[in-house]
């Protein structure tokens, strides 16, 4: 009993485009990391950043509710805390403004990341204690941004985070509700467009199974393979087709409701997204950018650095 009170723990805070999540670990003898609380509130951070270019007050509201209850929580463990923020804080135009109440009203410091950290911490949540000679791809579909990251081992060979999510497309095409053979042909079109002209992955010799590690990723591809953790593109273009022929009620049957309200535009982003990298399957799995922040955390209270991106292999493209 006396042993577990000294071990460290850490808190590992996400502000995300869809939710708001925080873990709160402490490393076990043998170096690894027991999350022994997992939070989560669907504040949608992003909504409304996308097309107005600022997070409206209600919204900020509810953010800060969220982080002064998670920094009550890491205060009471004692936990050494950081808080990161990604894709829609990147885009908020009164971010300045957010950061300050977040200082001020919860006591924490949020520490607004670029798409290419994201993509190297969650590569390192993925792939922490990979054997060293395995090459992975990892994806991780968020609501403002998608990561992409190549790795030997846990060390990424290269980077990549474009401005491509699952809120961001349902906002543009409006397929939170209702959505129509011509919001997807015109949804799909724009998202092909993008991979295409902007991501050059697909020019290189990829893994053919890629890691999944986002919640909407999950999701998509729980409803794809009908439960399993594994899914095709060809099962992803059914999941597809099938979510947008479903009026919002039906989708609510089969998912949360602020997931529900993006799942078609996330179906499509994973499908296409998957198509351009030449990918035969994804397996969906329950780590990623967290996981990289409580390593991160570990290996500074041991005073080690975790691996970083091999020098003349880094590609990165974060746009917007």
């Amino acid at each position: 009993m006396a042993s577990s009170t000294r071990r460290p723990v850490f808190a590992a805070i996400d502000v995300g485009t869809n939710a708001v999540r925080m873990d709160l670990a402490r490393p076990e003898a043998d170096g690894t990391l027991e999350t022994f609380l997992r939070e989560r509130d669907a504040v949608r951070p992003g909504e409304g950043v996308f097309t107005h270019g600022v997070m409206p007050r209600e919204t900020a509201d509810r953010l800060v509710g969220a982080l002064r209850r998670y920094a009550a929580l890491s205060r009471r463990h004692g936990a050494r805390v950081r808080a990161v923020a990604t894709s829609a804080m990147r885009e908020a135009g009164n971010r300045s403004d957010i950061l300050q109440r977040v200082r001020d009203e919860a006591g924490l410091e949020l520490e607004i990341i670029s798409g290419e950290d994201e993509a190297r911490l969650i590569c390192l949540g993925v792939l922490n204690r990979a054997p060293p000679r395995t090459r992975s791809v990892v994806m991780d579909l968020g609501g403002g941004s998608t990561e992409v990251v190549l790795a030997t081992g846990q060390r990424p060979e290269g980077l990549w985070s474009l401005p491509l999510g699952a809120v961001r497309l349902t906002e543009q095409f409006d397929t939170a509700g209702e959505v129509t053979p011509f919001q997807l042909r015109r949804m799909r079109g724009a998202v092909r467009e993008r991979l295409h002209a902007a991501f050059p992955v697909a020019a290189m010799d990829l893994p053919p199974v890629a890691l999944g590690s986002s919640g909407t990723i999950r999701a998509v591809v729980r409803f794809a393979a009908q439960g399993d953790s594994y899914a095709t593109p060809d099962q992803l273009t059914h999941a597809v087709e099938a979510l947008a022929a479903m009026s919002p009620g039906e989708r609510g049957e089969h998912f949360e409701p602020r997931r529900a309200e993006v799942i078609v535009a996330g179906a499509l982003l994973l499908e296409e997204s998957m198509r351009h990298l030449g990918l035969r399957g994804i397996s969906a799995i329950k780590r990623g950018l967290r996981d990289g922040m409580l390593v991160e955390l570990s290996s500074a209270d041991l005073g080690t650095t975790p691996p970083r991106a091999l020098p003349g292999f880094l590609g990165t493209l974060a746009v917007g």
